[in-house]
């Protein structure tokens, strides 16, 4: 079972309390307080660990809670620190207050470490009040208590890929086919039933992308018909967006009318979701009507193309070829592009005006001049 969200409860651990002792050895009659620190209480700490798959382990343990610090002992040793609890995670963990709705912590490294509760600090022990005028104090402090809070652990998954479209349309087999992950296939609606995330291997330039393959969507997905939009999150950091979509409309519906749906459906989910730039793959291009619908999909839809057959296998190099061009190679491109664009832009309008602004300058300076000549000689003549 694939969980993606659990409710947690956790405390971090409390201080160990000072301790009041009395140094008491032979010969020394006035041996005076000795009584120690007591330990610091254990931190709950979260790991990101890409060995973590999801979070089922907190599902079925969600009270978690660390080691508390151990009270001062005498001859002025100090308590031992509480062990802190260090809690994996996969990469792509939202942590959020569950009262308050704010998110706490988000995880996306491998080996990223984050503090979610501090331990206690431990109290003091009666050797830290000891002076010329209370030579025997018997006062200490008590440990800090831990801090405690109920979260909830949310996983988006990291991938450059995600893979969008209705049942039965052939997102899971594509998985199959591109990457070594093995997602569950039949003839029949919904056979996958949570997250794949596969890797496309590109042997010759050892590279890689991971692809995520997510639940099929249905018109109604934002009401809750079929698995709904729980799943959309998913898809939420990937660089491009590909959308599956069956051109031989083999179950009785159109294939614009699937991409309006799906496109419908994104939109009403998330803008930031909805703006992402996507590719689209035709797919089934080895049944009859497929050619057909393909030339009346073009003709209504501007969004790239690339027609495959997960059945021959026609396309799929191609379309491994495309991908890591629009992953890898187009986004450097695109931010070149869009910050040279409007610098050229200003530059071309200040030159123009400064060639409209010389000549009428030059012929205000010149009459000036000439109304000057003019002045003189007419006072020189009187």
């Amino acid at each position: 079972m694939f969980i993606d969200e659990a409710k947690v409860i956790m405390k971090s651990g409390a201080g160990g309390h000072g301790c009041v002792s009395f140094r008491r050895e032979k010969f020394i009659p006035k041996g005076g307080p000795d009584g120690g620190n007591g330990g610091k209480g254990g931190d709950i700490v979260l790991l990101c660990d890409r060995n973590e798959g999801d979070l089922q382990a907190y599902r079925w343990q969600p009270h978690r809670s660390a080691k508390n610090g151990i009270p001062g002992m005498g001859r002025q040793c100090a308590g031992p620190d509480g062990a802190d609890l260090i809690l994996p995670v996969p990469p792509g963990t939202q942590v959020v207050d569950e009262i308050s709705g704010r998110l706490v912590a988000e995880l996306t490294e491998h080996g990223e470490r984050v503090i979610l509760l501090a331990g206690g600090k431990g109290g003091m022990g009666n050797m830290n009040f000891k002076s010329s005028v209370n030579q025997a104090p018997r006062r200490t402090t008590p440990g800090y208590p831990g801090e405690s809070g109920n979260f909830r652990l949310v996983l988006k998954t990291i991938a450059d890929i995600g893979l969008v479209g209705y049942p039965n349309a052939g997102k899971s087999t594509l998985t199959n086919l591109l990457t070594a992950a093995r997602p569950k296939m039949a003839p029949y609606p919904f056979t996958t039933l949570h997250v794949n995330v596969g890797v496309i291997e590109y042997p010759a330039i050892h590279g890689r992308i991971f692809m995520a393959d997510i639940p099929g969507l249905i018109e109604g997905a934002h009401e809750n018909r079929g698995l709904g939009h729980q799943f959309l999150r998913h898809i939420e950091r990937c660089a491009l967006l590909v959308f599956i979509i069956d051109m031989a409309g083999s179950e009785n519906r159109k294939p614009w009318d699937d991409h309006r749906i799906l496109e419908r459906e994104l939109r009403l989910y998330s803008k930031i979701l909805a703006g992402k730039p996507r590719v689209i793959v035709a797919n089934k291009m080895d049944l009859p009507k497929a050619a057909e619908n393909l030339k009346l999909f073009k003709s209504k839809v501007k969004d790239p193309v690339i027609p495959i057959s997960c059945y021959t296998q026609d396309g799929l190099e191609d379309l491994k070829e495309k991908l890591w061009k629009a992953v890898k190679v187009s986004p450097v491109k695109a931010k070149k592009l869009v910050s040279k664009k409007p610098v050229a832009k200003k530059a071309k309008v200040k030159k123009a005006k400064a060639k409209i602004l010389k000549p009428k300058t030059k012929k205000k300076v010149l009459k000036a001049k000439k109304k000057v000549s003019k002045k003189v000689s007419k006072k020189s003549k009187r």
